[in-house]
Formats: structure tokens, sequence, C-alpha cells
């Protein structure tokens, strides 16, 4: 579930292009915004910040404290953008929540338990990384356990509805849309048997012989026939 946890950000007056120069500084830029609220440009070490992010689960409430202001903001990690070719941060979203309105957000799906379908062989087939839920902010799970203990044929499948929620949260997508299945191994089809012989494959008894005497009886009759044109 969502824990406290505590962040300080200073207001920020470089925009656009500019922020680079924090960057360089060890400085990570940012927005705060929510329902209704106006957006604003923040800024804080980046240390800093990624040492409270890591240090709670997913979708948890942190308390920021914003420069010039008396009050705290309960906000949740939005989104981080990375530079996709060194993974360095370069912004991040901080979106303020109403801790008594319902939220949206994905949490992780987790696997726990063997399936006896993939111990015989079977593929395992994930349609699901995370699931959308909707939930107050301080219910909003990080992750969800699903158990594959219960796949134990092929073809055998888990559904949304199937996967245990916490109390006070409710799955956004279809009850009926597959997280996972196990899938049968794959039967190699035989290849049809090759028509004649093979290299140098033997004939069967007395085939040879008939050959031969075929032979014999196209040689007696040209000559039988040269004969007669003599």
């Amino acid at each position: 579930m969502a824990e406290k946890a505590a962040l300080t950000l200073e207001k920020r007056s470089i925009l656009g292009k500019k922020v680079k120069r924090l960057r360089r500084e060890g400085l990570v830029p940012g927005n705060v915004y929510g329902r209704g609220l106006e957006s604003v440009s923040v800024q804080a070490p980046l240390v800093e910040v990624q040492k409270v992010f890591r240090s709670v689960p997913r979708n948890s409430v942190v308390q920021v404290q914003i420069t010039g202001e008396k009050k705290t903001r309960a906000v949740v990690l939005r989104k981080v953008d990375r530079n996709p070719l060194t993974g360095e941060v370069r912004h991040v979203e901080l979106y303020e929540v109403d801790l008594t309105r319902l939220i949206q957000s994905p949490a992780l799906i987790v696997f726990t338990g063997q399936s006896e379908a993939v111990a015989e062989g079977g593929t395992m087939v994930q349609s699901l990384d995370t699931l959308m839920l909707e939930a107050l902010p301080m219910d909003m799970p990080a992750e969800l356990e699903v158990d594959l203990s219960i796949l134990s044929a092929f073809g055998d499948a888990i559904h949304v509805g199937e996967v245990r929620l916490p109390a006070n949260v409710r799955a956004l997508a279809d009850a009926s849309t597959q997280v996972v299945t196990v899938v049968a191994p794959r039967v190699e089809e035989e290849e049809p048997e090759e028509q004649g012989l093979l290299e140098g494959e033997e004939l069967p008894e007395g085939e040879e012989a008939e050959e031969g005497a075929a032979e014999d009886e196209a040689g007696e009759a040209a000559s039988s026939e040269d004969k007669a044109s003599d």
C-alpha cells in the first residue's frame, strides 16, 4: 500500500532547453500539477529525488514541500523522462492528489507459485504486465500477485476478474481480459516419405533381376529389327 514520505522542492525559473544547465549541476527539473491546479515548475537534487522514490513502493503518496509555500502537497510520481541512450533522468512529473478523491494508476503484475502445465512443457504467455486500477491515493497498491498454480492444464488462463484485489480497489479493465495463459508445446510435423530410392539404397531382392530381364528383352527386340532391315 501507499506510504508517506517527504521531499523538498524549489520553484524553478529556468525553462526550456536551458534546463541542461541544471542537470550538469546535479539538479533534475520537474513539474507539480493536479486536477484543476496550475502546474508549478520545480527542481531538486537528483540524488534526493531518487532516494525518496526508491524508498517507497510504486504509486506511493509523497509529501512535498515547495519553497515559499506554507503547506505541503501530497503527490505521486506520475512519469520519469529518461535519456533513451544513457538512462539519465531528464524530467519528472509529480501529480498532486486529493486524498479523498479516487485516482487511476497502473499496478505491476507479479507472478507467484508454479504452473503444472508449464512444468510439463507448456509455454506461459503473459498478456498484461500492469493492470490499471482505481482507488483512493492511500489505498492504491504497487503490485498485484497472481498465483500461477491454478494453471494445471494446457489452455488454462487467468483473467482480470480472477485477480485478487485489495479492499476498496477496482480494476478498470474488462473482467474477461486475459492476464496469462499456458499453451501446449508445438508438435513437429513428420516429413512425408520421399518417393523413389535414396542415394545408396539397395533394391529389394528380385527387383534388380526383373529390371535386367526387361533390358535383355529390349535388346533382343532391337536385334530382330536390325536383321529384318538387312
